[in-house]
């Protein structure tokens, strides 16, 4: 079989969800269809100098998300008219409620359950990708998950008097949120970059 033959056939099933991913990274027709391909190039030229695609999905939305990234620090000095300047993620008017979700989250979750719910859930991760991406093992991703949301689900049913236990003085003693992982997470949900 010819290495496109082969190549083509491992991330044949993939290429619908990494052209929505591609899509979601640039909110682009044009733009998205310009980084899928630069993605298969790469990914190709992976495949053709180690003869092998562990993870395809993965591998082809790392390489996606690092063009995408690379393109974003080119641009970053260039001058942008305000009105594509207010079509960028950091104005949408969106941010406030996807803050308040992560911080939210991040009060009733660790930041390692976080970012599993968020790699299976937003972006789409397989067990396998995020057991690679956090070196653990599939039965631990898949517990954690499945512990997280039973947490959320039932904080989000209780009402904010019935929450978290309070102390002394108050205030809640849930977990602190950690701003680095908000501000890191929040990003990611606004440009679709990790």
């Amino acid at each position: 079989m010819k290495p496109w033959t082969e190549f083509e056939e491992a991330i044949k099933p993939h290429l619908r969800q990494v052209g929505t991913y591609c899509y979601y990274l640039t909110a682009s027709k044009w733009e998205s269809e310009d980084l899928l391909q630069e993605t298969l190039l790469r990914a190709f030229k992976h495949y053709r100098d180690n003869g092998i695609l562990r993870h395809p999905r993965s591998l082809l939305y790392k390489i996606a998300r690092n063009i995408h990234i690379d393109a974003h620090r080119r641009r970053r000095g260039t001058m942008v008219p305000i009105d594509e300047a207010l079509q960028l993620p950091h104005y949408d008017e969106n941010y406030a409620s996807v803050r308040a979700m992560l911080e939210w989250m991040t009060e009733h979750l660790s930041p390692r359950e976080t970012e599993m719910l968020l790699l299976a859930e937003v972006f789409d991760y397989s067990y396998q990708d995020i057991a690679d991406e956090l070196q653990c093992t599939v039965p631990a991703v898949k517990m954690v998950l499945h512990r997280s949301k039973s947490t959320l689900r039932s904080r989000g049913s209780q009402s904010e008097t019935a929450g978290a236990p309070r102390g002394r003085n108050g205030k809640r003693r849930g977990a602190a949120p950690l701003p680095y992982t908000v501000d890191r997470w929040t990003t990611a949900l606004m440009t679709g970059e990790l």
